[in-house]
């Protein structure tokens, strides 16, 4: 028989993930949004890694419903306009990987991932703000939650998906958070559609079902359609205050930013006028950390971390909800095999293990790849155009089985085979699950709970 645990949880998208596969294997779970889901929000990429997991969650019609194929991304000079070249998703390419590469509003992950963690049986509660978290001790193992009004939780679990800034990290780690500039802001902005359908120029990019980027010198510009091509939203990034754009902000999605503050004057004419659609754009801070996070797990093993509480994302970059939601999964499939809390402390470690250094290479790719779009003008960046020209006339069988193996490590990748691997070959031996006696007829609670604080995009859902 296996161990029922309770969560709370703290989360964001990683966090309506896992409430939902933990639910869904027999565990009770608490999600704590400290305002409601709505707040502001823009375009969301689908990479592959991810699409297939919620077409396993949702099904093919439903993702079909908030999500469109991305084709293709044609690239572009941001002060010109002049086109570079064409990078191609080739479905060869994504049957590979058993995904697709969609495009869709961050809001409507969010309402599918609610949905799901409801139907599980996850009681999620909005405008709960968390006013500390205490670890358990030796004479009561598990940790609690207080809230603002009083009210205690107390559960088996803690996990904080609570975001970049996160409270639920402070606790883990034992002293507050050493974040710096990182040296790029960015501004996100969604624009309606029928105001670009008015624009002969801005006409295609609305009715394209691509992702078009514009280089620039220490800046670029990125977007793609969102719901039914209605709307159309992008990031706009700075970088190091060298494209006469102040380096500020702070590291949310919370702050909206006046578009007519925006310096725009390095930008071809059709993009100042996409921007200058927006009334507002949100800015976000890229911060780093001298060290990265090497604890995800508290001392006791009870609280542990998820998404970009344990591992910030880049803004603006392609993997953030994918390498949380990846986090989710390995969490789920490690817990499916749940049998005595006493396994619970070899599961986090195990899935900080399994997890750590995907996500470190996979935010440096998300870095590389904004850096490698807003190359200052010199040989690099005529290198990098006449690379893009090539990919065009060039495309045969060996070029595309290259391109195959370059993006296979991050697109190919399954987490819930990871995990399952590490059961196979460790956690199914250790030792807490070999000297346990048998409990086929004990009943045990477990309950989550999932403090869950206003990060990253989240929203109201009608």
């Amino acid at each position: 028989m296996y161990h029922h645990l309770r969560v709370v949880w703290v989360s964001g998208i990683g966090g309506l993930a896992v409430a939902y596969v933990l639910s869904k294997s027999g565990h009770r779970v608490t999600v704590l949004e400290r305002h409601d889901f709505n707040v502001p929000s823009a375009g969301q990429r689908v990479p592959p890694n991810l699409s297939k997991i919620l077409r396993q969650w949702v099904g093919e019609e439903e993702l079909t419903k908030v999500a469109t194929r991305c084709i293709g991304t044609p690239f572009h000079h941001l002060q010109t306009g002049n086109f570079v070249g064409y990078f191609h998703w080739k479905p060869a390419v994504m049957a590979e990987t058993g995904g697709e590469f969609l495009l869709m509003h961050r809001d409507d992950l969010v309402r599918l991932l609610y949905k799901l963690a409801v139907e599980a049986g996850a009681k999620i509660r909005v405008h709960s703000k968390v006013q500390s978290i205490h670890p358990g001790t030796t004479r009561a193992s598990r940790p609690r939650v207080v809230l603002e009004d009083g009210e205690v939780l107390e559960a088996d679990i803690v996990i904080g998906a609570d975001g970049n800034k996160s409270t639920v990290r402070e606790v883990v780690l034992g002293e507050k958070d050493q974040a710096r500039p990182g040296g790029m802001t960015l501004y996100t902005g969604v624009v309606k559609g029928e105001d670009m359908l008015n624009d002969p120029e801005l006409r295609p990019y609305a009715l394209a079902d691509e992702w078009p980027i514009f280089m620039g010198e220490h800046r670029s510009v990125c977007g793609h359609p969102v719901r039914a091509k209605k709307e159309f939203f992008f990031h706009l990034y700075s970088w190091h205050n060298l494209d006469g754009l102040e380096q500020n902000g702070e590291e949310s999605w919370d702050e909206l930013f006046p578009t007519e503050k925006l310096n725009v004057e390095g930008h071809g004419a059709k993009i100042q006028r996409l921007i200058r659609m927006a009334p507002h754009v949100i800015r976000t801070r890229f911060m780093s950390r001298k060290n990265v996070i090497q604890d995800w797990v508290d001392a006791t093993g009870r609280i542990v971390l998820l998404g970009d509480a344990a591992h910030p994302s880049f803004p603006g970059g392609s993997h953030g909800a994918s390498m949380a939601v990846e986090d989710a999964v390995v969490l789920g499939s490690l817990f499916s095999h749940l049998r005595t809390t006493s396994q619970i402390p070899s599961f986090l470690c195990a899935y900080q293990e399994l997890r750590e250094r995907r996500c470190d290479l996979v935010k440096l790719a998300d870095i590389g790849n904004a850096q490698m779009v807003a190359m200052p003008a010199g040989p690099a960046a005529d290198a990098r155009d006449e690379d893009m020209r090539h990919a065009i006339a060039e495309w045969d069988e060996g070029t595309l089985k290259a391109q195959f193996e370059e993006i296979a490590e991050i697109f190919c990748y399954d987490a819930g085979d990871a995990a399952e691997e590490w059961w196979v070959n460790w956690g199914r031996f250790s030792q807490t699950a070999r000297e346990q006696p048998s409990i086929a007829n004990l009943q045990f609670g477990f309950e989550s709970v999932t403090v869950q604080h206003r990060h990253e995009h989240e929203h109201e859902l009608a």
